[in-house]
């Protein structure tokens, strides 16, 4: 039976002190080792035997770091997502608009069991922060001519092939370090190379709402609308919450709640927040998630508002 390997805590793991022992112990070469150290984000690795996965979680657990083995089926993919691209926010409801035609599907609060934001680094973010010519280049959504924006992408992904192709352990750690630009620059980066996600999802039965920052109609904001998409996605977010305090939220989610630096809070890429994702729903709600009930061990704090500093260190051991 196939099986996964979970961490306890929610810990960026420090790849040359984990990799090498991990690679020695299995076989491996160095570079695929540093690769899955660099990309373990709760889930630290997936679709193994049962005893390969319970050799690689004993490697882990002599080198202190807490892990565990559970069978592969607990950590079911998260359910087919259906995009929201508008909507208003009533007492009782959400009234989502899930195509164009503005057609709203209800979404009632008290079915909402579980909000989740992230904030997603895009390709060319590094670029971005290690590049000076590349902060020059405009936003491919502020070019009007249709071949330049093919030959931006064209140039834009082999820089991004580039930079997949290099060791491990040479790319930085982005949520450790404190982007060295003025404010302007820095909002620039933040607008042009993350995309921001807030997720709804329900539990019985098991759907996911997903609200993508730049492709959401923030007209029902009315006059509170803002000038920028990201300023607009931090009111809606805090709107969402206001109507869900009976909700789980990661503790990512909670730091963006509460200002945090995105900074210290973005992730890598998409596949880095879907990991992170499964394993808080797996760890908070166990393998069958149901409306108000948590998994063993998991204290009640996880309910709280973001008020209420949530440590998943604490709270899921």
């Amino acid at each position: 039976m196939p099986s996964a390997v979970v961490l306890k805590k929610d810990v960026r793991l420090d790849v040359p002190s984990v990799a090498r022992p991990l690679a020695e112990a299995q076989g491996l070469t160095l570079n695929d080792v540093r690769l899955v150290v660099r990309k373990a984000r709760g889930v630290f690795q997936e679709h193994l035997d049962d005893a390969r996965a319970r050799t690689v979680a004993e490697l882990l657990n002599k080198l202190g770091i807490e892990a565990l083995v559970v069978p592969q089926a607990e950590l079911a993919k998260p359910p087919r997502q259906r995009s929201v691209i508008g909507g208003q926010l009533h007492a009782d409801a959400f009234l989502a608009h899930t195509s164009h035609l503005r057609k709203s599907d209800p979404i009632l609060w008290k079915d909402i069991h579980f909000m989740s934001i992230g904030i997603i680094a895009t390709p060319q973010y590094e670029e971005f922060l290690t590049s000076s010519g590349f902060k020059e280049l405009p936003p491919i959504w502020a070019i009007d001519d249709q071949e330049a924006k093919d030959e931006l992408r064209r140039k834009l992904a082999s820089r991004a092939l580039r930079r997949d192709q290099r060791e491990a352990s040479e790319v930085k750690d982005r949520a450790r370090t404190k982007p060295k630009l003025d404010k302007k620059e820095l909002d620039s980066l933040y607008r042009d190379q993350t995309r921001g996600v807030i997720e709804l999802w329900s539990f019985e039965p098991l759907r996911r709402y997903r609200i993508a920052r730049h492709e959401f109609c923030y007209d029902g904001l009315g006059a509170r609308a803002r000038k920028t998409s990201m300023e607009n996605f931090r009111i809606l977010a805090n709107d969402l919450f206001t109507y869900l305090p009976h909700a789980l939220l990661t503790k990512i989610s909670k730091d963006f709640l509460a200002g945090a630096e995105l900074y210290e809070i973005i992730f890598d890429d998409e596949a880095e927040y879907e990991r992170y994702t499964r394993w808080f729903v797996h760890q908070a709600a166990g393998p069958a998630p149901r409306p108000g009930v948590l998994a063993a061990g998991v204290g009640e704090q996880l309910l709280g508002p973001p008020c209420e500093p949530l440590d998943e260190v604490e709270s899921i051991e």
